[in-house]
């Protein structure tokens, strides 16, 4: 459809940098043009890529700077019939070139190139020696013709002079110079001789026929360009919604985290009033017994009495202040609690704010670039309508083939999906961690119904009692009931080295006999390999302790508290129930090596030393070192760096290619179901460990262990 002066003068040939008709107009590659002077100042302060200031693409800068950009000279003879038509339309006073005289103009004759009067206008066309000028006149009912076509301009125009000979017109193209007009002199004997010589409307109608055929398949994809604004808003609705939905999940995970604490709080509260009504009871109890043997006895055991009262009474004040004290701890140990789960919401809290903000700014970037790339579709297909609405074969020849380039470019560019708003629409976090995480179950020991008689099973605690480690009661013995636990705090040396422990049930201190009590667990003592329970509370963040993976020795311990040194020789300070034991085994101690790899996974830690024994990318077999980082993304297949002490460089491995060294066996033998054996600790001399197998299908595992100094 050809396309009418009027609907494109306005708003089409001006430049949009000065916003006045073009001068000089330069043609970019992606086929927005400017006037010369205005983008001469962009390519000069350019380096090597100048970017098109509309659309923002970038582009080779030519060797002589803003000349070897194309003049856009279909635009240029368009901006050129606009300035004619209005002086022709305004009747202005020019010299005409027929009689020489300042008149009004009436037409304006392109092969003269001047303006005619109105007198001169029937005799420029009648004239037998300009009569073949008919053709070329825009007279004044032209101009005011508002159907005007490019088309019909591009018939007044005539054909371009040669570029050698510019006395001559051009009769053919080289296509060797990139569709250069030239005469037929040049192109048989001179500098154009046996370069590619074609005729303007074959080589014309060629050039349309690509173009055409470009214009399809951009045309194809409209619905792709200009859809993808709706997709980028409600990809960015979606986001929006998920922000919400998110924080309001974690809200929900906050408040009932905060509802246990609140439970616990409560329970402790409650457990400490009724511990203290049960101490009033026994007080009173303890009272009146005493009272009514004081009235029965004679009074001169009256003294005596009266000193067992004083004692019962400060007994009860020293236990209220024990409760008072663990109620003090316990009180503190839910506020740390509380506390970390506040900095948890607002981590989580701060991560989704983060990672919305960074979607944000991408959609918007992505809508630039959408906007960006709407404006080259739309200007690509204005000039390429505009310029075959001209229908002028030279106008095709010169400005077809680059148009022809830009829109391989322009039609992969409307083909991108842009796949990645998807993922961006979303957010995620880690959730809320539980703040009452299950414990884990302690380590089996050697039960009392594995002795013969009730002396070897004392003879046995005495020899293997430790302080740390965990006893019940067997029998009521001086106030401590059947069945109660505590954990051994020290021995009473006067009492024939008898323990004395912190029961629950009594809420207090006590001694008892090796006789009346069994062993529940060993203990942790100096030497032992340690790491941090995952339950801990709140630990230090710049301690290596603060890593579940990171494997330390106990150095110190007073049966509650405990001091471990890490492999980068930090200290980590804390109670014992923060801590698990690490048990280590040396590969000969399995019966295969997928039972052997799977123990590796659940056991290394950083800091541990290891050895090599199977090729695995630079690590070779023998290779021997440390432990630096562990990479548990994939659960069933950890990756380990270690740093070799041969190469000393560091180098990541999967955990099935490594061996734990620190205990070796002392038997040369497989594990045998039943059978015991002893494993020396290397770094800690003296240190050995007795153990007792149980073998299934394909696993060893450890059910019996008992520690020795």
């Amino acid at each position: 459809m050809a396309a009418q002066l009027v609907e494109l003068e306005e708003n089409f040939f001006n430049c949009p940098i000065c916003l006045d008709s073009f001068k000089d107009p330069k043609l970019l590659p992606c086929l927005h043009r400017y006037c010369r002077g205005c983008v001469k100042p962009e390519v000069d302060k350019s380096d090597d890529k100048v970017k098109c200031p509309l659309c923002k693409q970038e582009c080779d800068k030519p060797t002589d700077g803003v000349d070897g950009f194309k003049t856009d000279f279909h635009t240029r003879n368009v901006v050129e019939y606009i300035q004619l038509k209005k002086s022709v339309a305004a009747e202005e006073v020019r010299k005409c070139i027929g009689c020489s005289n300042e008149l009004q103009v009436a037409a304006f004759c392109f092969k003269c190139r001047g303006f005619i009067c109105r007198k001169c206008h029937e005799i420029h066309e009648n004239s037998g020696m300009t009569r073949d000028h008919k053709e070329h006149i825009l007279a004044l009912k032209d101009v005011k013709d508002k159907h005007l076509t490019l088309e019909k301009l591009g018939s007044l125009k005539e054909a371009p002079s040669c570029s050698e000979h510019p006395e001559k017109l051009a009769e053919i193209c080289c296509v060797d110079c990139d569709n250069l007009p030239i005469c037929v002199v040049c192109g048989q004997y001179e500098n154009h001789k046996g370069h590619t010589i074609r005729g303007v409307r074959e080589l014309a109608a060629e050039e349309r026929k690509k173009i055409e055929h470009s214009m399809k398949a951009l045309r194809e994809q409209d619905g792709n360009v200009r859809g993808f604004p709706a997709k980028l808003a409600e990809a960015r609705k979606s986001l929006e919604v998920n922000i919400t939905e998110t924080k309001a999940r974690i809200r929900s995970q906050y408040n009932k985290e905060v509802g246990k604490l609140n439970e616990k709080e409560r329970e402790s509260v409650g457990l400490l009033a009724k511990h203290k009504a049960e101490i009033d009871r026994k007080e009173r109890e303890v009272v009146a017994d005493l009272n009514r043997q004081r009235e029965r006895e004679l009074k001169t055991v009256n003294d005596k009495y009266d000193k067992c009262v004083s004692e019962a009474k400060a007994k009860a004040a020293d236990e209220r202040g024990g409760k008072d004290t663990a109620a003090s701890k316990t009180k503190d140990m839910l506020t740390k609690k509380r506390s970390y789960l506040e900095n948890e919401l607002s981590d989580s809290f701060s991560s989704v704010d983060h990672q919305g903000n960074t979607n944000m700014k991408t959609f918007g970037e992505l809508s630039d670039q959408s906007t960006h790339r709407i404006q080259r579709y739309d200007n690509f297909v204005a000039v390429v309508t505009s310029v075959l609405a001209s229908r002028d074969h030279w106008t095709d020849v010169s400005c077809l083939p680059d148009m022809n380039v830009s829109s391989k470019q322009l039609i992969e560019d409307a083909k991108k999906e842009f796949p990645e708003i998807a993922a961006l629409s979303k957010v995620t976090t880690k959730a809320i961690t539980p703040v009452f995480a299950p414990k884990a179950n302690p380590s089996p020991i050697i039960n009392r119904d594995d002795f013969k008689s009730d002396a070897d099973y004392e003879k046995y605690v005495k020899e293997h009692l430790r302080i740390g480690m965990t006893l019940r009661c067997r029998k009521a013995n001086q106030g401590v009931q059947e069945g109660d636990t505590g954990k051994v705090i020290e021995f009473d040396w006067w009492n024939n080295l008898n323990p004395i422990c912190q029961w629950q049930r009594l809420g207090g201190t006590l001694v008892v006999s090796y006789s009346d009590v069994e062993i529940v667990d060993q203990g942790i003592r100096v030497g032992s390999k340690v790491r941090l329970q995952r339950s801990a509370v709140n630990p230090s963040r710049d301690q290596e302790g603060g890593n579940p993976r990171s494997v330390g020795r106990v150095t110190a311990t007073d049966g509650k508290n405990c001091t471990v040194v890490f492999p980068t020789k930090k200290q980590w300070k804390g109670l014992l129930s923060d801590v698990e034991q690490v048990l280590l085994l040396r590969r000969s101690a399995f019966q295969d090596d997928s039972s052997y790899s799977a123990y590796v996974r659940d056991t290394i830690g950083v800091g541990m030393a290891v050895r090599c024994y199977k090729d695995d990318g630079m690590a070779k077999v023998g290779d021997i070192g440390t432990v630096t980082m562990i990479d548990d993304s994939d659960p069933g297949q950890l990756r380990i760096e270690v740093k070799w002490q041969r190469r000393g460089e560091a180098h990541w491995v999967k955990h099935s290619s490594l061996e734990i060294l620190g205990l070796r066996l002392l038997s040369e033998s497989l594990i045998a179901a039943g059978a015991t054996y002893t494993l020396l600790d290397e770094d800690v001399p003296g240190l050995c460990y007795s153990l007792k197998l149980s073998c299934h299908r394909d696993t060893s595992q450890l059910l019996q262990i008992k520690a020795t100094i």
